[in-house]
């Protein structure tokens, strides 16, 4: 239960990481869309110029405290704009960011 509700203090200070990170897995991706490797996305790719640009393109889905190797894991679901397909999991344990899981599902 305390982990819980040290998330909105926490916000703050894991919102730079998951930022970095959420523009770290649109890059390759619309490089791959501009190379034409891969199909342009109904709306179009967000332009990016600051790290704080990235959240119109960003809609948070959920927030779990899950175990996940055996210990308890924060998990932060986002929808975005550039990836209709996936669902993007923002993951921290102990207070630290551990990944940007790619393919997550609401729980």
């Amino acid at each position: 239960m305390d982990l819980a509700k040290s998330i909105s203090s926490q916000y703050s200070i894991w919102q730079a990481i998951i930022e970095k990170e959420l523009i770290e897995h649109l890059t390759p991706y619309a490089e791959a869309v501009a190379l034409g490797e891969l199909p342009a996305p109904e709306e179009p790719l967000p332009v990016i110029t600051t790290q704080n640009d990235i959240w119109p393109h960003v809609f948070i889905e959920f927030v779990a405290v899950t175990p996940l190797e055996g210990k308890l894991t924060v998990e932060l679901g986002y929808r975005v704009t550039w990836d209709e397909e996936h669902m993007l999991g923002a993951r921290f344990q102990d207070g630290r960011f551990i990944e940007l899981c790619g393919s997550v599902l609401c729980p």
